[in-house]
């Protein structure tokens, strides 16, 4: 789901992550990469999203329906890139897609770029649905 925090609460959760994480990490590259992250909006949000849902997911705050959704999509793109010849997966996808339906989602579910790919698609079409019912004479012109 998507999560809207406001400036200085973003801010305070990534710089606490970042903290913690170069004290965990005890490297200069990691505190160089942190500086850069806090510098550039673009990557801190993107950063700062992942913390958010990764610590929304751990506490069980994620409704079960957008789990299974995600599960669904999942489940949706196995029988899609199964039926597809080799050729037409795209290269950094195939091993993923191989093997059964179980198979697939937990190696999806590993894939840490592949699953978040997954869970944005999901929280976007979560948050297009709400703006949508909101908004419907704003929504017809879109």
């Amino acid at each position: 789901m998507i999560t809207i925090l406001n400036k200085e609460d973003g801010d305070e959760i990534l710089l606490d992550f970042l903290l913690q994480l170069v004290k965990k990490n005890d490297s200069k590259r990691c505190a160089e990469e942190s500086i850069k992250i806090m510098e550039n909006f673009p990557e801190s949000q993107f950063l700062l999203s992942i913390i958010v849902s990764n610590s929304l997911r751990e506490k069980g705050f994620i409704p079960n329906q957008v789990i299974e959704f995600e599960t669904q999509i999942i489940s949706a793109l196995s029988t899609i890139f199964t039926t597809c010849e080799a050729e037409d997966v795209p290269l950094p996808l195939r091993d993923l897609f191989e093997g059964t339906d179980e198979q697939v989602i937990e190696k999806v579910r590993r894939n840490r770029k592949m699953y978040f790919a997954v869970q944005q698609f999901v929280d976007a079409y979560y948050q297009y649905d709400l703006f949508e019912n909101k908004y419907p004479e704003i929504n017809k012109t879109l």
